[in-house]
């Protein structure tokens, strides 16, 4: 059974941004939380990334142009889904009242980034499909927690060998996910 480091928490901006640590800058999967507690957190976007620094600046930059759905933080802190800001018709109608700008730095304010490093094999589809496989694997467990996760990529079979992994996250935990056992 193999034992990975999930990195974090990480912020998009501000003091201990993503971008400004070097080991952010590789091939991997990522998990967007939000804080439930000190040093506890929720899982709330599971995506893969050739360059996972790389990755985020994009995020960063659709994140704050209005272009991904957005819910409220508190919802998200109590484990429910309430959708308040939809790509390209901007704040739902019963949050119209909320400045939309506002709302997407504070949302980007208040995402709490994880990454874990996964080794380079050389072929671009191998890698892919290793990220993706991970990608898969967590998401699919934190359902299994009965957890949500709201937003992910697409969630890739696997069609080889089954095997375990446990993510480690030094100091802080991620609900259903810090010190489990995960099926890849």
């Amino acid at each position: 059974m193999e034992t990975l480091e999930v990195h974090g928490p990480f912020s998009f901006r501000g003091e201990n941004s993503i971008f400004d640590h070097s080991e952010a800058w590789v091939n991997g999967f990522y998990i967007w939380c939000v804080e439930v507690k000190p040093s506890y957190y929720r899982a709330y976007y599971v995506g893969e990334a050739l360059d996972v620094a790389q990755r985020h600046k994009r995020h960063l930059r659709d994140c704050l142009k209005g272009n991904y759905q957005a819910h409220c933080l508190d919802g998200l802190r109590r484990n429910q889904s309430i959708l308040m800001h939809r790509p390209g018709d901007g704040m739902i109608p019963r949050f119209a009242h909320i400045d939309r700008e506002e709302f997407n730095n504070d949302f980007i304010d208040n995402m709490h980034l994880f990454f874990a490093e996964l080794p380079k094999t050389g072929d671009k589809k191998a890698d892919k499909l290793l990220r993706c496989r991970y990608e898969a694997g967590v998401v699919r467990h934190i359902e299994n927690a009965g957890l949500n996760v709201l937003n992910v990529g697409r969630i890739s079979n696997w069609s080889g060998e089954p095997s375990q992994v446990q993510l480690e996250t030094n100091g802080v935990k991620i609900e259903a996910l810090s010190g489990e056992l995960v099926s890849i």
